[in-house]
């Protein structure tokens, strides 16, 4: 481990007292957790998109699991965050802005349309209106046959699917995780994929 990552818990504790809704959680994800999550993105040559890195537990796994840094963009709110992780993953292009503006922000890089949105936002966390307007915004990245890959503490699925014309499949439950997670994917349904 390298004094960089010594130094993450403290970022994460920092962040978590100053922003208790905002993280979320009240640890950094679980290798076993990160990995489940990286093990959803696929092998092509698509860029893929990390909102909420937190700390980079999951931007690590997907990293370890052979993603090419040049195609992982990551986008983290906290301006202290973004800068660790910028300092710990500097092939990686990270930025400090949100998850509402994902769009944009691709937009600005010359990113497309994108196969893969991991989200480690708290989104049962939110207003129920905030909510929706989230997820569609992190929606409007995605390919017609884009997934987006979310995980929850929740026991149930983290987001109302019927209101958004979205597919949900629970990936797996990891229970060695602080607390408990689950990892759901949604993709459009039929109707709403062109």
């Amino acid at each position: 481990m390298t004094a960089l990552e010594t130094f993450g818990p403290y970022v994460f504790f920092r962040s978590l007292l100053r922003n208790p809704l905002s993280v979320g959680a009240v640890a950094p994800s679980s290798p076993r957790l990160s990995r489940l999550v990286a093990s959803s993105v696929g092998r092509d040559n698509s860029m893929v998109l990390e909102v909420g890195a937190g700390t980079g537990s999951i931007t690590e796994a997907l990293l370890d699991s052979g993603l090419k840094p040049e195609r992982l963009l990551v986008i983290e709110r906290d301006v202290f965050l973004a800068a660790y992780l910028q300092d710990r993953f500097p092939r990686v292009q990270v930025h400090c802005g949100d998850a509402l503006y994902a769009s944009s922000i691709l937009d600005n890089e010359h990113v497309g349309k994108i196969q893969t949105l991991l989200s480690s936002l708290p989104i049962r966390n939110f207003r129920p209106a905030d909510q929706v307007a989230l997820i569609r915004a992190m929606m409007r990245t995605l390919s017609p046959t884009g997934q987006l890959i979310q995980y929850t503490y929740a026991p149930y699925c983290p987001i109302p699917t019927s209101e958004l014309g979205l597919k949900a499949e629970c990936l797996g439950r990891v229970w060695m995780n602080l607390p408990p997670a689950a990892v759901w994917r949604f993709t459009r349904t039929r109707k709403h994929a062109s």
